[in-house]
């Protein structure tokens, strides 16, 4: 996910339906093609727990066991990883803050990853992997550069297991329909309202939306969109970036799509044609809505100032804790699952994109996962991906002000106007926020 989730109940059916995703496997990996094994670091042999939690993004149970723990317990027998749910007064703020419970290795991405900084939870990783000499070249160079960029002298608090992206996932029964060609991954934003538009109608008295457009915060992620500004610490609303990408959105509410579009929309009422969604939630909720939905999926558009590529991915990283009492053998287990070619390959065949830059490895990409079969999973590399914006520990502070616009456009409101007022809601929490921390 990208935003936190505000229900635990939300979180606990997402958690579940991403499970069943993991649980769609066809079987055990083929071994990587001419994969060299991955230099892993050295620490102790005695039999250790270590306890592995997610923290605001919904890991399951299932997914670790699947590609961390199995993976791991066959490199190293004396690891095994426990899973922790994180429950309340059980998150990892609360054990932190009382020293109780603090788990060896916590899972998070990269909007939640400064958050997790902030805790002073994460160790930097930099010295132990160069005294093993592990060799992170073979890795994606954006999620690398993100975790960097948090650190206030360029620390590595986290390695990436594998990416997130956000595609479009599409009915195909509404094209057909309309005698609409499926979308293509070379299309610009420009295209897409002139689909969504053809898309939004009504026809034996069924009505069919175009799109669902989701939360701005998702949306300008795809841009490339900081809401902070990483030199003034302040929201930044009203760029021109953050410009474009609302007026995209108020073509879509003058076209009478608002904020009131569901999941069940695409997945049980089947008229809605577009449906935009990280590829780890959509696992989820493509098995659960089971075989009666007839979709496919394709990139994002590009945007005039982008072309040739389609927004960034999102990481997801493994932290160490600082504090931990198996600190190295949580270093050796996180360094492992993410360099190594054959748990990356794993990561591959079930949909997950591996964290490194292997062909052979991507050229499996879900060839494991019956939810992916015959579908077009090309689509998912069709251009490169693109930098990931500028984040803070404090960000999500702002993200019920940058919440307002959209409400804003839909009340008639000009985007500028509705900009203007969200980041001043934004600055109003930030600056409470950075005041309580004095």
């Amino acid at each position: 996910m990208i935003r936190m989730y505000k229900k635990s109940a939300q979180a606990a059916l997402l958690a579940m339906l991403i499970g069943m995703a993991a649980g769609c496997s066809k079987g055990t990996a083929d071994p990587a093609p001419t994969a060299e094994p991955a230099k892993t670091t050295e620490a102790k042999t005695d039999p250790v727990t270590l306890k592995i939690m997610w923290f605001n993004t919904l890991v399951s149970k299932e997914a670790v066991e699947q590609f961390i723990s199995a993976p791991v317990k066959r490199k190293y027998p004396h690891i095994t990883i426990e899973y922790v749910e994180p429950k309340a007064g059980a998150s990892l703020p609360d054990l932190i803050a009382t020293g109780q419970g603090v788990p060896d290795i916590v899972i998070t991405d990269y909007s939640n990853l400064s958050s997790a900084i902030d805790l002073k939870y994460p160790a930097d990783l930099q010295e132990p992997l160069k005294a093993a000499k592990i060799d992170l070249g073979g890795m994606e160079a954006s999620p690398l550069d993100g975790v960097r960029a948090l650190g206030a002298k360029g620390e590595l608090y986290g390695l990436p297991l594998y990416l997130d992206k956000y595609m479009m996932f599409y009915n195909k029964d509404i094209f057909d329909l309309f005698a609409i060609p499926y979308p293509t991954g070379d299309k610009s934003y420009a295209d897409l309202i002139g689909l969504v538009r053809k898309l939004t109608r009504t026809e034996g008295g069924v009505s069919y939306l175009g799109y669902r457009w989701g939360d701005l915060y998702t949306f300008g992620f795809q841009f490339g969109l900081p809401v902070i500004n990483a030199k003034t610490g302040k929201a930044d609303l009203q760029t021109e970036g953050w410009k474009s990408a609302l007026s995209l959105m108020k073509q879509m509410v003058d076209m009478g799509i608002d904020n009131k579009i569901t999941h069940d929309h695409f997945f049980k009422e089947k008229r809605l044609g577009i449906y935009p969604q990280w590829m780890g939630a959509a696992y989820g909720l493509l098995s659960q809505a089971g075989g009666g939905l007839n979709w496919d999926m394709t990139a994002l558009p590009y945007s005039k100032d982008q072309p040739k590529t389609s927004g960034p991915a999102k990481p997801i990283y493994m932290l160490a804790s600082s504090v931990g009492k198996h600190k190295e053998q949580a270093i050796q287990a996180i360094s492992y699952v993410t360099t190594s070619p054959e748990v990356q390959l794993i990561l591959s065949q079930n949909g997950r994109i591996s964290s490194l830059k292997d062909e052979a490895i991507r050229k499996q990409f879900g060839s494991k996962l019956d939810l992916l079969a015959g579908k077009n999973v090309s689509a998912v590399f069709r251009y490169p991906f693109d930098k990931l914006p500028n984040t803070t520990a404090y960000e999500s502070v702002a993200w019920p002000g940058l919440d307002t616009a959209p409400p804003a456009i839909m009340a008639g409101a000009d985007v500028n106007t509705a900009l203007r007022k969200a980041e001043e809601e934004a600055n109003k929490k930030v600056d409470d926020y950075l005041q309580s921390r004095k």
